[in-house]
């Protein structure tokens, strides 16, 4: 597999997601450390959850018990329902232990990054995929650690992450918009995501919003 052009073009495009999570992996590893967890306690979770959305949000919790976070948890994960069921189609049938594999590490960059790459023809999506979550997952956890290790030094939102995360997505949708329908699609998600700020919890709204774009997608024809 490491050998494929699939793979290879797979680290390449992964790049910008090493770089990106990395940043996100820092701040994570010092809101840990700030909210009071120990290093391993926060490293730790960057290997076994693999969520960035689920990991921050676990912080602000982190005080309120373990029934909010599991709600809050369960509500951000919901959004993993259509990913999975999409990505499912695209690799075709393979063995259960690469299903699970590319399971792990199902995140909403390496799905936008691999449906890319499956509308423009990618020849070995396992392969593709593979070389992305293992950039990901690197950048995860090399950005955790050196957060861990500096600490409470330095003010993540001093770094405009927020502003950061929407460019990101925003560059990582931008080459699977190809028509007038995906562009509809896009429209709709957006005046959902508002609706839903407006009217939702914050752990159920990146869900309802998925689930109105992906239940929208479904039903709209393709030109």
């Amino acid at each position: 597999m490491f050998r494929k052009p699939s793979f290879r073009r797979g680290l390449r495009d992964g790049s910008v997601i090493f770089v990106a999570v990395g940043a996100f992996g820092v701040a994570f590893g010092m809101l840990a450390i700030d909210a009071g967890l120990t290093w391993w306690v926060a490293v730790l979770a960057s290997v076994l959850v693999v969520s960035g959305a689920a990991q921050f949000a676990w912080l602000g919790l982190v005080g309120a018990g373990a029934v909010p976070v599991l709600i809050t948890t369960t509500g951000l994960a919901l959004r993993h329902v259509p990913m999975s069921a999409r990505m499912a189609s695209l690799v075709g049938r393979e063995s259960l232990r690469t299903r699970l594999a590319l399971a792990w590490v199902l995140t909403d960059e390496t799905f936008g990054l691999t449906l890319s790459a499956a509308r423009r023809g990618e020849e070995d999506l396992v392969a593709y995929k593979a070389a992305v979550d293992i950039q990901l997952y690197s950048g995860w956890m090399a950005g955790t650690a050196i957060g861990v290790a500096v600490g409470s030094r330095f003010d993540p939102t001093a770094w405009g992450a927020e502003a950061f995360f929407g460019i990101l997505f925003v560059g990582l949708a931008a080459p699977l918009v190809r028509n007038r329908w995906d562009v509809a699609v896009g429209a709709i998600a957006v005046a959902a995501t508002f609706g839903a700020a407006a009217l939702l919890p914050d752990a159920w709204r990146i869900a309802a919003a998925a689930a109105v774009a992906a239940g929208v997608g479904t039903v709209m024809p393709n030109e």
